[in-house]
């Protein structure tokens, strides 16, 4: 497999919407809901105005994924996949996804593909379901990332249904005759309801059959006029891709891709055919999987850019390799900088001494006034490795890990005790 090489060593590349968090992840959410809550109540008390702007309020999230689940199953015992070249890269097939009807009706669905395994992960107290769509995990041999660590991938994101579409059943809103899914059929003005002659979801005066002299580009039924999707373009939902491989910190990817990242591993190799050119040819074991994300383990009521409120997505990700972060390199890896063991290394329980940065950017993690890397006092275990780059290899102090040190004995290593602040520079 060909790719431009963007491995730069300890930097991390990010890319395009992935880097963004949903407000901090959801745990926070709920407190920037809290905040909007009281500034909007103040501003309804100060302004008499009708046309002021109204807060609508997130919805809840255990009852999102309760409504959302369903119809993520529904789309997977209704849609087959299939793998087609891609004229970006000859070497990386894109897995794109139809509908099983019409001509597509012998089509193995992906819930019967015999490849779909799901995953349950809890966050903020509720249970959601990944679905795993795996091709290949990845060699065993290779290392298997943590939630906190960089990786190098490949991928492709898309929205599961199109945004004129609001009960996702296929029919663009405009052309449903209930849109809304609802069981009852839409108004089209105060005192005009919609029908559907024949019944087939269809809106009378959107279906091609009773408008036979209209056109229907697409073939869906719907007349163009009424039809605001393009069914003809399988990109129509992509939201965001890479053919390149880039580097992302998992730290900053939201929760769905990150635990589903977790769970393979790279290549086995690669090799440099010309460094003349900066490409590499990776080894075709790499990690390669579909995941089907719910919209709360994604950005939920936070719209992006190309990705509507409450939407889930779809990514296919390639895993070339990993390395373990140490993002203040202070000899503490990132992921064990996680104090409250919620997979999340940013948040407010996860800051020793109270200064406003997490442990895993905070060089001093107890504020003693000792460096976190510093506290690293154990003999040097590796006398070929100069550790403090002074030249000489045998005359360095620690052993590159602080989390063995505990002068006190009292099982807090010294790095997280402000009672021992011993330095291998004293």
């Amino acid at each position: 497999m060909r790719f431009i090489y963007h491995n730069n060593g300890a930097k991390v590349q990010e890319n395009c919407i992935l880097r963004l968090q949903k407000s901090n992840q959801m745990n926070v959410r709920r407190y920037i809901f809290a905040i909007g809550m009281v500034l909007a109540a103040l501003y309804a008390c100060n302004n008499d105005d009708d046309d002021g702007i109204i807060a609508v309020p997130p919805r809840d999230e255990a009852e999102q994924q309760a409504n959302e689940d369903p119809l993520i199953q529904e789309y997977l015992k209704t849609h087959f996949f299939t793998l087609v070249d891609n004229a970006a890269n000859p070497d990386y097939q894109i897995v794109q996804f139809d509908t099983i009807a019409g001509d597509n009706s012998g089509q193995t669905s992906i819930w019967d593909s015999g490849l779909l395994e799901t995953k349950t992960l809890t966050s903020n107290d509720v249970d959601y379901t990944l679905y795993f769509l795996k091709q290949n995990t990845g060699v065993q041999t290779e290392r298997q990332p943590t939630f906190a660590d960089s990786v190098y991938v490949t991928y492709r994101g898309e929205v599961f249904y199109d945004y004129e579409d609001d009960d996702a059943d296929g029919i663009p809103n405009d052309g449903d005759v209930d849109a809304d899914g609802n069981g009852e059929p839409d108004l089209i003005d105060d005192s005009v309801t919609k029908t559907d002659s024949d019944g087939d979801g269809i809106a009378d005066d959107a279906d091609i059959d009773n408008n036979p002299n209209s056109s229907d580009s697409d073939g869906d039924g719907v007349i163009d006029e009424k039809d605001p999707v393009d069914n003809n373009n399988p990109d129509r939902r992509v939201f965001d891709s890479a053919v390149t491989p880039v580097w992302f910190d998992l730290v900053n990817i939201i929760e769905g891709f990150r635990e589903s990242v977790v769970d393979f591993r790279g290549a086995s190799g690669f090799n440099v055919p010309d460094p003349n050119d900066g490409t590499v040819n990776y080894n075709m074991d790499f990690g390669n999987f579909t995941v089907f994300i719910p919209s709360g383990l994604g950005y939920f009521a936070e719209p992006q850019n190309g990705i509507p409120q409450y939407a889930p997505l779809i990514f296919n990700i390639q895993l070339y390799g990993s390395v373990e972060s140490d993002h203040d390199n202070d000899g503490v890896p990132s992921y064990l900088e996680d104090i409250d063991g919620d997979r999340l290394v940013f948040d407010a329980d996860d800051d020793t001494d109270l200064n406003g940065f997490p442990d895993y950017l905070d060089v001093d993690d107890d504020g003693d006034g000792t460096r976190t890397i510093d506290e690293d006092l154990e003999p040097d275990t590796d006398l070929n490795f100069d550790r403090d780059g002074d030249g000489d290899p045998t005359n360095d102090i620690g052993d590159g890990d602080p989390t063995n040190d505990d002068t006190d004995g009292d099982g807090i290593p010294n790095y997280l005790d402000t009672d021992d602040t011993a330095s291998r520079e004293d």
